[in-house]
């Protein structure tokens, strides 16, 4: 026997293991924020096709081509699309989400500035896709 001792390799051990349990449950807690969406958020319904966006409000407005929003209000999006794969994407708020026929994605956002924004396509949807744009109006 060597008298060579293991306490170093372990307390390594148990120094990563508690490192990966401390970042699991960070990125599981972001998640669980991201993910949830406060209950008092607008529904707007998001519809992409070639080459423009709808949008219609819970009391029924709708809008093409560009979207009114109250600043510091929660709204969640239901986002579809009409032809072929679209991607809803308000680059300003780091809102990106697919636009895929036959399904509805989510995600939801409270904009904290008012001003106007860029509503693009970030997905290639035929000829005229670097037209696809509309402008999104924070207000206060």
């Amino acid at each position: 026997m060597s008298g060579h001792s293991n306490w170093p390799e372990w307390i390594y051990i148990g120094v990563v293991i508690v490192l990966l349990a401390y970042v699991g449950a960070e990125a599981w807690n972001v998640e669980r924020i991201v993910e949830h969406t406060p209950a008092e958020a607008e529904v707007i319904k998001v519809v992409g096709q070639q080459w423009f966006w709808t949008f219609e409000h819970a009391d029924g407005t709708k809008e093409v081509g560009e979207l009114h929003v109250k600043k510091g209000k929660p709204y969640k999006f239901e986002i579809t699309a009409k032809d072929v794969n679209h991607a809803f994407n308000i680059h300003d708020y780091v809102v990106l989400q697919d636009a895929i026929v036959g399904r509805v994605n989510t995600v939801w956002f409270a904009p904290d500035k008012a001003g106007e924004y860029m509503i693009q396509c970030r997905e290639y949807c035929g000829l005229l896709h670097y037209n696809m744009r509309a402008t999104l109006y924070v207000e206060e």
